[in-house]
């Protein structure tokens, strides 16, 4: 009679084990993935953060600085507001009053409508000065001059409504005349048409004036700026300064003089 064997099998009992090479290999190549996995978890980790603290903007950056200016106004004050014709003047008193300026560069009318309407005022200022629609010009934003002139008259429609429930008075500084040597980025007719719409605008408003138009003899650093806008707006001064003076004499109850009662 034949007889199987019923010796267990060796490797049941002993499984296989690696050897020391192979374990060599095993913790090399560990040694080799951990700090590759340590550097790429380092720099998505960079990533997300320079994602999530991504730096502001440029408008958001103006917002915290003019958020900031009118948090220290106390009392009556101006408001100046519009595209770089405004950023440009540093002064920070006109009429004797202090001036806020929230102007942006290379902003359009719809774009200081939008940064106006994110500004929290403290109170209604003693006016607002606009100067916009020069960028509204600019060739890239339209096809032809009269389709860049209606589309200012509907943003300039938008702003004037936003500034009379938001002021007590608006002054319109014309733009300055844009010269032959940026025509072609600028459109001078477009501008001109601009220019006027903005002036029809603001003279059907019983609490819009326009201010004097910066002269065209003013020189100009590129044909597009001016060179010195503190000279530039120490021109038309008189006529926002009375204008001002104008529109308070107005509201003021009879025998009360411009002043009385004002700082």
């Amino acid at each position: 009679m034949t007889h199987c064997s019923l010796a267990r099998s060796p490797d049941r009992d002993n499984p296989i084990r690696p050897d020391g090479a192979s374990a060599r290999r095993w913790l090399l190549a560990l040694l080799a993935i951990v700090p590759l996995a340590l550097v790429f978890g380092s720099v998505v980790g960079f990533a997300i953060g320079r994602f999530a603290t991504a730096a502001p903007s440029y408008r958001d950056q103006r917002l915290a600085q003019v958020s900031g200016d009118l948090r220290r106004v106390d009392g009556d004050y101006l408001l100046a507001l519009g595209d770089s014709h405004v950023a440009r003047w540093q002064a920070r008193e006109l009429c004797g009053l202090p001036m806020i300026n929230a102007g942006l560069h290379g902003a359009t009318t719809a774009d200081a409508d939008a940064f106006l309407a994110r500004l929290s005022l403290p109170h209604r200022p003693r006016a607002i000065i606009l100067a916009v629609g020069t960028n509204d010009a600019n060739r890239k934003r339209f096809r032809e001059p009269p389709e860049a002139a209606i589309r200012f008259r509907h943003a300039f429609h938008a702003l004037l409504r936003q500034v009379i429930g938001r002021s007590e008075l608006i002054l319109v500084a014309t733009m300055p005349r844009i010269e032959a040597s940026q025509d072609a980025v600028f459109s001078t007719q477009a501008a001109t048409d601009i220019a006027a719409s903005a002036e029809a605008a603001c003279r059907k408003e019983a609490t819009c004036r326009v201010a004097d138009r910066f002269g065209d003899a003013m020189p100009r650093m590129d044909g597009l700026h001016l060179a010195d806008y503190e000279r530039a707006y120490r021109e038309i001064a008189p006529a926002i300064c009375g204008a001002i003076a104008g529109h308070l004499t107005e509201d003021l109850p009879p025998g009360q003089t411009v002043g009385a009662g004002r700082p």
